[in-house]
């Protein structure tokens, strides 16, 4: 199940590679286009899993903890995803059914290829490749498109 999390960290991971200075979470919030305190939470993440440095205090802000080519965009979905692409039934299956009894195996390993999948592919992605391409796609910004008269 797709929480959005995963996309705004790397939109926050592809902003801070724009400086080694870093930057507050305001003003990375502002870009991603989403309210600071729940970002800050992302970033928390990030922290934790040692991909973002966090500064304290009035000139506090955030930065990479390494370069943006040395992180994986699987390195920022184990962070802020940790349970994979795929969530299992909240319902506890019948026991007693032959299908109810080995569901939970059955599911869990298939989840675990999904995810074993994803992180594979994210492999080959870092966060310069995401940060050049947003770049180059922000500049060839499209037209403003006229409004249709009825």
């Amino acid at each position: 199940m797709a929480s959005g999390r995963f996309a705004m960290a790397v939109h926050a991971l592809a902003v801070l590679a724009q400086s080694d200075e870093g930057f507050p979470s305001a003003f990375v919030a502002s870009s991603v286009n989403t309210h600071a305190v729940f970002l800050r939470r992302i970033l928390r993440d990030l922290v934790s899993a040692g991909l973002v440095t966090a500064r304290e205090g009035r000139t506090g802000g955030y930065r990479l903890a390494r370069p943006a080519r040395a992180i994986t965009l699987a390195d920022v979905y184990a962070a802020v995803e940790p349970e994979g692409p795929l969530a299992p039934s909240p319902a506890e299956p019948n026991a007693r059914c032959p299908v109810g009894a080995g569901m939970r195996r059955a599911f869990a390993a298939t989840a675990a290829e999904a995810k074993n999948g994803l992180l594979a592919a994210l492999a080959a992605r870092t966060v310069e490749d995401v940060s050049r391409r947003a770049l180059r796609a922000g500049r060839k910004k499209e037209p403003a498109r006229r409004a249709r008269r009825a």
